[in-house]
C-alpha cells in the first residue's frame, strides 16, 4: 500500500475511536490512509469487473475529522463556490 503524505496539521486526528489491530492497520494507520486505501481498492475491483468507476478522490487539507468543516468544503467543491 502506498503511504499517503499530505501536509496537514489535523492528520493525527484525536476525535472518535479508531480501531487498531494488525489486520485493520493493513488498511492504514489513520483515517486518511484508510480512506485512500478504500478508494484504491474499490477502483481495482471495478477494473477487474470491467465496471464503470465514477469516483474521484479529493483531499481537503487542514480539516481532519471535523464534520462541519468537511460538509462546508464538500458543498463548496460540489457547487463550485469560489472563495
Amino acid at each position: 500500500m502506498k503511504k499517503t503524505s499530505v501536509p496537514n496539521k489535523k492528520l493525527n486526528e484525536t476525535r472518535g475511536d479508531l480501531r487498531r489491530s494488525p489486520e485493520v492497520d493493513k488498511q492504514g494507520l489513520h483515517r486518511l490512509e484508510r480512506g485512500t486505501y478504500f478508494y484504491n481498492e474499490s477502483k481495482k475491483i471495478a477494473s477487474k469487473l470491467n465496471a464503470e468507476f465514477n469516483y474521484k478522490l479529493v483531499l481537503i487539507p487542514n480539516i481532519g475529522h471535523d464534520f462541519r468543516e468537511m460538509s462546508n468544503a464538500g458543498a463548496d467543491y460540489l457547487y463550485k463556490v469560489k472563495k
